[in-house]
């Protein structure tokens, strides 16, 4: 092995020329390391991940994202509230100017003897009539019953002939909308009119069409 040679940088003693060869051979033959990257890639989100993943067909176009409800939309589909027409009870006073003569009944009805159906019918159509003809205050008779009518479902169902369920059923009729657009208010009777068998009845003032 020759003894001349390059001298080494780090310990000052020489390399022989065989040393050097060797060093070469070695170098040319040794393959570099790949440097890993000190920084990991972000993993994407994977709702991302899956829209990035699935390629749009020719011709599509991307899906848009589902407006949440309840939204702008939504709001401005609220139905606006429905005004009700309420019947008031009548007046103490206005009772009492009744009963004393001191206003006028302008105009009668009495159910007595009728069927729900057919008393229902009479009492919409004289109200209309009534209403239609500028009348004030109005009587309606219903009769008070007997206490064999009053707890008598089965009768209430088949339609029977009772005064007592005709009693409570004009309260009922006169808040369903045709009538409660006639009239303003009702109350009980004075004894002279029926007392609990009949009803004072206040209509509203009639509009006239131009």
């Amino acid at each position: 092995m020759s003894k001349a040679g390059h001298r080494s940088g780090r310990s000052g003693r020489l390399v022989s020329s065989d040393e050097a060869e060797l060093w070469e051979a070695a170098t040319r033959t040794a393959v570099p390391l790949k440097r890993k990257s000190r920084v990991a890639a972000a993993a994407l989100p994977q709702k991302a991940t899956a829209n990035a993943a699935a390629p749009l067909g020719r011709g599509s176009k991307p899906r848009p994202e589902a407006t949440p409800k309840g939204g702008a939309a939504g709001a401005a589909s609220v139905a606006r509230p429905v005004a009700v027409t309420t019947i008031d009870v009548l007046d103490r006073r206005q009772a009492r100017r009744i009963v004393a003569g001191k206003t006028d009944i302008d105009g009668c009805l009495d159910l007595h003897g009728l069927y729900q159906a057919e008393a229902h019918a009479r009492l919409r159509a004289f109200l209309q009539r009534a209403y239609a003809s500028g009348l004030k205050t109005v009587l309606v008779i219903t009769g008070k019953g007997r206490e064999e009518d009053r707890s008598d479902p089965l009768g209430t169902a088949m339609g029977e002939r009772q005064r007592g369920v005709l009693r409570r059923s004009v309260p009922l009729w006169l808040a369903q909308p045709d009538l409660s657009q006639i009239v303003l208010s009702y109350g009980a009777a004075g004894t002279r009119h029926g007392g609990a068998g009949a009803f004072y009845l206040r209509l509203r003032k009639a509009t006239r069409s131009a």
